[in-house]
């Protein structure tokens, strides 16, 4: 189940939304934060979502039951890359069903390159799911101009404090051939998050989806395992320097760049 899960993922990914994305203006609202420019020429901008009471929206990995959110920022102007800084997002579902997400309004802070001196423009179109009882299909465009100067938001400031903290804490992997991919094993020490905890591994290339990962605690160390699965099972291979590993609570959310074999 998980690996079909998986693969189902890997399809959402290659190809477009299949629903048709409906009018979600009653549950779901996004407004652009212009934030500030820095003097290394970053502009700190932020998406104020807000959310309608009992519905809930998804972090960048959304977990088996989730749907991951998706951004075109190609239509801005005047900014070489766009790259969201996601907070500290909720474990909700069960173990077998997990997902990854935001049941609240949250502010989702935007690191922008800027390609000159002045304003950007900012224009994306955001493929997001919401979910209550039925789950909902999202499209939202958003666009605005940033100033180039622009002044600090206190806001984005404190979103950027909540993202899950950058650790140097030991983490270590192998990987071995499966059925359908690879199977990914890892030892992470790191102190409890929460009394429930998620490990989450990802690699940049959107071509490749790591499952759902399954977590036991013994003390200060957390080992888990998942599997990895591309749609070129040929090419398939892992750069675990790359590797990124959230672990996730209620108490916190920490995270690990690259682990060692």
């Amino acid at each position: 189940m998980r690996r079909l899960l998986a693969i189902l993922m890997l399809l959402l990914l290659a190809t477009p939304l299949r629903a048709q994305p409906v009018d979600v203006s009653d549950v779901l609202s996004i407004e652009v934060l212009p934030g500030w420019r820095t003097a290394e020429g970053r502009h700190l901008a932020g998406l104020r979502v807000r959310l309608q009471p009992g519905w809930k929206t998804y972090w960048r990995s959304a977990g088996a039951a989730g749907i991951a959110p998706r951004m075109d920022w190609r239509g801005s102007r005047g900014a070489r890359s766009v790259t969201p800084l996601w907070p500290r997002p909720t474990l909700f579902g069960p173990a077998e069903a997990r997902s990854i997400g935001y049941t609240s309004d949250f502010v989702l802070p935007l690191e922008i390159v800027a390609a000159t001196s002045g304003p950007v423009e900012l224009s994306g179109v955001l493929d997001l799911g919401v979910c209550a009882d039925i789950c909902l299909p999202a499209r939202v465009t958003v666009r605005a101009e940033l100033p180039a100067a622009g002044r600090h938001d206190p806001a984005i400031a404190n979103a950027l404090a909540n993202r899950p903290r950058r650790v140097d804490a030991p983490a270590r992997c192998t990987l071995r051939q499966g059925t359908g991919g690879l199977v990914l094993a890892g030892e992470i020490d790191v102190a409890p998050q929460g009394q429930t905890e998620a490990v989450v591994f990802e690699l940049p290339d959107p071509a490749v989806w790591i499952t759902d990962a399954d977590v036991t605690r013994r003390g200060a160390r957390l080992q888990a395992r998942a599997e990895v699965i591309a749609s070129d099972r040929a090419g398939l291979s892992v750069d675990r320097s790359r590797l990124r590993i959230t672990v996730i609570g209620e108490r916190g959310a920490v995270e690990i760049l690259g682990c060692t074999g």
